[in-house]
């Protein structure tokens, strides 16, 4: 059951395992990539406004905001809920990922399932898709189909 305040719903975000890793390779290549997507992520867990953010297509788009989000449409079509965020700090410096998560509206939680380079393929039949899915899957987080 979801946790309310005053404001309403409480957010909360958790980082699946295979997200970590991807982070922890990002590293190894890039950290300053690391280090600025890291903070994003400090950022939105000591942020309500920012999380509810985070179901909004489109948010951010105009450069009004520290990420954009959007629909991951051919999973949505699917029944997943599953979003794709960019960071335009990143975005500036020629470094491009994406933040793959999934809400679960039961519990209120966004899971952060992977960070992925803006270049990976989002064909279900990618391992790395596989994987996502999989854990989604593995989590029960809803489809809505």
């Amino acid at each position: 059951m979801p946790r309310y305040t005053s404001r309403g719903i409480v957010y909360r975000i958790l980082i699946a395992a295979a997200a970590k890793d991807d982070l922890a390779a990002i590293g190894m290549e890039e950290p300053d990539s690391e280090a600025e997507i890291i903070a994003l992520l400090q950022e939105l867990k000591g942020s309500q406004a920012l999380l509810e953010s985070l179901t909004v297509e489109d948010f951010g788009l105009a450069r009004d905001a520290s990420l954009n989000v959007d629909k991951w449409s051919q999973q949505q079509r699917k029944g997943r809920n599953l979003w794709r965020l960019k960071i335009w700090n990143l975005e500036d410096l020629g470094t491009r990922y994406r933040v793959i998560y999934a809400l679960d509206p039961r519990n209120s939680c966004y899971y952060i399932l992977a960070v992925l380079h803006r270049d990976f393929d989002y064909d279900e039949k990618h391992p790395r898709v596989r994987q996502l899915l999989d854990s989604y899957d593995r989590i029960g987080i809803p489809s809505y189909r």
